[in-house]
């Protein structure tokens, strides 16, 4: 599922129902969903932080 795999895929090849995939793989996706947040938050922190350019001088 990282990989981007469709869930219903990754639950057909586990042999089991998305369903039982979230609920097993709950603290995975979470943790998967708190580096995204992160990740996402330090782009815009360097958007948003200026950088000294003469441009903006």
């Amino acid at each position: 599922m990282a990989s981007g795999v469709d869930p219903a895929e990754c639950a057909r090849r586990a042999g089991q129902s998305i369903q039982v995939l979230f609920r097993y793989y709950a603290k995975f996706l979470a943790e998967a969903r708190n580096h995204a947040n992160r990740l996402i938050e330090e782009s815009m922190q360097r958007w948003e932080t200026p950088t000294g350019d003469a441009e903006g001088d």
